[in-house]
Formats: C-alpha cells, structure tokens, sequence
C-alpha cells in the first residue's frame, strides 16, 4: 500500500523583549508543536531583526527533546535567509518548537523560523 504524505511548515517567532528577555535559559517555547509521528526534514530562519548580543550567544533549536541545530551563532547564523536544518539531516521529532539561547544574552532581534515536516 502507498501512502501519500505532504511536507507541512509551522511557522514561529522569536522577538526579544516579547517572546522572552534574551537571557539563557532552556527551552524557550516558540508557540508551535509538530505532531508525533514526524520527520523533520529542514529549518529555515528569516532574520527581520538582526539578533544581538552582549557577549557570544549561541542559539539551539529544537523540537520536542530533540536538538536539531546547535550552536549557531546569533551573529553569522542568522543572516537574512538562511537553512539551519537541511534534508541531509533530517530526523524524527515531535513536540513543542523550541529555542536555547546558551554563552550570553540576547540584547536585541526578531527572527522566524520556518520548520518543515512530513508526517
């Protein structure tokens, strides 16, 4: 038997001083959840903002236990349009959309993120 599945995107926001203050801490929930079952086959971030930072801060974005990009660096990883996941990486998640911002604070920024996934 074939089954038919379609790619869907859960589109969520990060905005300093809205979604949270910038400071480290784990797990900050993005307002979205992708559905158990999945494959998560990329990320996607638009910068509308750029992300500041009052020393080193480096982001990790997850979803549900599972780190799916770590590390990126608030000022080279969030250039305009760039692909924080690719399909090469692709991995079985579900859960709520979450980020970590680790090192140091955040001071500034508005990104979305775009997360696709086959269910």
């Amino acid at each position: 038997m074939n089954e038919f599945n379609t790619e869907r995107v859960a589109k969520v926001n990060y905005t300093y001083g809205v979604t949270n203050d910038g400071s480290t801490g784990d797990d900050i929930k993005l307002g979205a959840t992708v559905p158990q079952g999945a494959v998560v086959t990329r990320i996607i971030s638009k910068e509308n903002t750029a992300f500041t930072s009052d020393g080193s801060a480096t982001i990790d974005i997850k979803v549900g236990s599972s780190e799916l990009a770590s590390g990126v660096a608030y000022d080279t990883g969030f250039a305009g349009v760039d692909e924080q996941l690719d399909s090469s990486s692709a991995d079985e998640a579900s859960g709520n959309i979450m980020i970590d911002i680790n090192v140091a604070a955040l001071t500034d920024g508005d990104v979305d993120f775009y997360v696709y996934y086959i269910l």
